[in-house]
């Protein structure tokens, strides 16, 4: 079967037809009580607007998956974040954080009590109070020594470290000591030394009490040196002959 092709006046004159049916169709639409109905006519340039609407909806939507991707892979964080806080409690969140940045290590340290374990010697607590007056250093500190040193064992030895405060034979002679070595383990002798060069780490130390713990520790003649505090420390050797401030005798 052989199609016959229309020409461009009888597509014009179809057209026209077309559009005189719309238009009387249009006359025609009353409801029953003379109302006028309104009749949608759909156009070629709606046509191309929905086509257009519908065309560029797609791409929206990529261009909003494709940001989506790029804040994913390389997101942007605040600058200022809330910190959560505590249930029940009134201050700030970030106060209370403050303070417990400014807590160190040392100075929860002083502020422990050390307390003497129930297996230490009896008489341990009163030789403690008894050296920390006689030389002019906090308890605490004295405590907190033979708790690092020893955890409050007169029996303690580690290489040449005698004692309560593991203190050495040498240093403990630099302080006036006149025995042996072994008798470092016994608790009066080891604190009347110790605590003596206790003190003079506390002075150099200018009172502080982690500063005269490291100074202990690792020695401080050259420190006194500098602040010229050989003398009062005994670090110049005075201490050797010099008699200690109790009457404790050396067993």
């Amino acid at each position: 079967m052989r199609l016959q092709r229309s020409s461009p006046a009888d597509l014009a004159r179809k057209g026209i037809l077309l559009l005189g049916c719309a238009v009387a169709l249009s006359a025609c639409n009353t409801t029953g009580d003379g109302s006028p109905v309104k009749t949608a006519l759909i156009t070629q340039a709606d046509t191309s607007a929905n086509g257009a609407a519908a065309s560029v909806a797609p791409g929206a939507d990529a261009a909003q998956s494709g940001g989506e991707a790029v804040a994913l892979a390389d997101p942007v964080l605040p600058s200022n974040v809330p910190v959560p806080g505590i249930r029940g409690q009134s201050e700030p969140m970030m106060a209370y954080a403050g303070a417990q940045a400014e807590a160190s290590p040392a100075s929860v340290a002083a502020g422990m009590a050390f307390e003497t374990p129930a297996d230490a010697p009896k008489d341990l607590d009163a030789l403690i109070a008894k050296y920390s007056v006689a030389y002019d250093v906090p308890e605490r500190l004295v405590r907190r020594v033979v708790h690092r040193e020893s955890r409050f064992n007169p029996a303690a030895r580690n290489g040449p470290y005698w004692g309560l405060m593991q203190i050495s034979h040498p240093t403990a002679r630099g302080m006036g000591y006149t025995g042996a070595p072994k008798g470092l383990l016994d608790a009066d002798t080891n604190l009347k030394y110790a605590v003596r060069y206790l003190s003079g780490a506390y002075k150099v130390a200018d009172g502080n009490e982690s500063q005269a713990v490291r100074y202990y520790a690792r020695g401080y003649y050259y420190d006194a040196k500098r602040k010229g505090l050989l003398q009062e420390t005994g670090l110049d050797g005075s201490f050797r002959t010099g008699p200690t401030r109790t009457t404790a005798s050396v067993q």
